[in-house]
């Protein structure tokens, strides 16, 4: 299997040996018509582990590296792992070498015995509460860069999609607080994919999939009451989504920087809602877009406006009938939107109507639950329906107190407000425990 090295003489692939970056010179051997079980014969290795070493495996072991560069035919002193002075060898491109590869080799074995005699040391000082020699420093997790696979297809892109969406269903149960920096994490790295090899409509799919991503961490942020942090990951869902020529995902993406600006300056979060409405590229989008629209202007307390774009809303929803819906309970949040629009106007019955129908499409989230039934507990409370009130408000702290999400401190506030109004002593103990509740959210 010597011959092998015939097609490893060039500069390049003397600068990957010189790395020992294995994995481009399996693909170099690859792209040269070798088969993966020719390489696998030749360097005594299952073809499995040739496979996930030209998909990005790293090799560190000096022993599994020996025996590459004697499959292989190749002098180990090209990998750095003997000395050799290689004279019949092609000359190796203008490079500086090591001066000594071997005590280069020797010193890194005996970082790794230091290494691993530290952490046994660790070991000992934390099974029986003294340090063997001395005390063992405390553990530092370094934030290494994740390895990225050489080339990149459709089995990854299911993988960034599968832990999107089970961090999505955590956000969901839990609360921002828990998931942000793991969702972050998770964004970071799938952005690192578009620097790997991949077809041209592989990497448009994953702009589509990394604005999943971004949108994803963005809610989680929001919700852990990280403003500029959820502004970035929107940003960049909106500009993935571009790359990815696709529009709807743009625009939702769009409104959802505008729902951060509607708790703080309804009258700002409008012209997003307002830009994405006018650009959304099917009835259904636009009728996402035209509810916002009118939660801005109800709390801007423009009644006419609010009712407008909440029938136009409806009108769109109406229109978007054949269209398939992005998630399984997407009318809930329709519903919620409209039950927020009359709430902010005073209307309270109408509000409790439109809130039922949120909170039971809604059960499988718990922060949106709390955020639904929380209003729905407020609108029964000024409504007068006082047993039914203090019955869902009981309802929602028992979720609230599972869930760690600054956002419910401002979701619970008419809550609150509702039970503060009123005079009955049930009222005022419900309104110190929901203020307990946000103060410890």
């Amino acid at each position: 299997m010597a011959d092998l090295a015939a097609f490893l003489t060039s500069s390049t692939a003397r600068e990957a040996l010189a790395r020992r970056d294995i994995s481009a010179v399996f693909g170099i051997l690859r792209d040269a018509g070798v088969t993966q079980s020719r390489i696998a014969t030749a360097t005594g290795q299952r073809q499995s582990e040739v496979s996930e070493i030209v998909s990005g495996r790293q090799v560190q072991s000096v022993a599994v590296l020996e025996r590459i560069a004697d499959g292989l035919g190749v002098p180990r002193g090209w990998m750095g792992l003997a000395y050799t002075a290689d004279t019949t060898s092609p000359e190796p491109p203008p490079r500086k070498a090591p001066p000594d590869p071997t005590a280069a080799l020797l010193d890194e074995d005996f970082a790794e015995r230091v290494i691993r005699a530290k952490l046994l040391d660790h070991g000992i000082t934390v099974l029986f509460g003294k340090p063997d020699a001395e005390p063992a420093a405390p553990t530092r997790i370094r934030k290494d860069p994740t390895p990225v696979p050489h080339r990149v297809g459709r089995a990854e892109l299911a993988q960034v999609t599968a832990v999107t969406e089970r961090l999505g269903q955590l956000n969901g149960a839990l609360g921002g607080i828990p998931v942000t920096d793991a969702l972050t994490a998770h964004a970071t790295t799938s952005e690192a994919l578009l620097d790997a090899t991949m077809d041209d409509p592989v990497r448009q799919q994953l702009l589509v999939v990394l604005s999943d991503v971004h949108r994803t961490a963005g809610s989680a942020a929001a919700g852990a009451g990280m403003q500029d942090r959820a502004r970035a990951h929107f940003s960049r869902s909106m500009e993935c989504a571009g790359a990815g020529n696709d529009q709807r995902r743009a625009v939702v993406s769009l409104g959802r920087l505008g729902s951060l600006e509607l708790r703080v300056e309804p009258s700002e979060a409008l012209k997003f809602f307002r830009l994405g409405a006018a650009t959304a590229p099917t009835p259904l989008t636009r009728s996402v877009l035209q509810y916002d629209c009118a939660v801005a202007f109800a709390r801007l307390g423009q009644a006419d406006d609010a009712l407008r774009e909440l029938r136009w809303a409806a009108e769109s929803f109406a229109a978007a009938s054949e269209e398939p819906r992005p998630w399984k309970h997407f009318a809930a949040a329709l519903s919620s939107s409209e039950g927020s629009v009359y709430f902010a106007l005073g209307r309270f019955d109408r509000a409790v109507v439109a809130l039922s129908a949120a909170v039971e499409g809604t059960s499988h989230a718990v922060v949106c639950t709390v955020a639904n039934s929380g209003l729905l507990a407020a609108a029964q409370l000024r409504c007068g329906e006082l047993r039914l009130g203090l019955a869902t408000a009981g309802q929602v702290i028992t979720l609230a107190r599972g869930l760690r999400s600054a956002m419910l401190r401002s979701d619970l506030a008419p809550l609150q407000q509702a039970a503060v109004a009123r005079r009955e002593s049930a009222c005022q103990d419900l309104a110190r425990e929901v203020a307990a509740l946000r103060r410890a959210a």
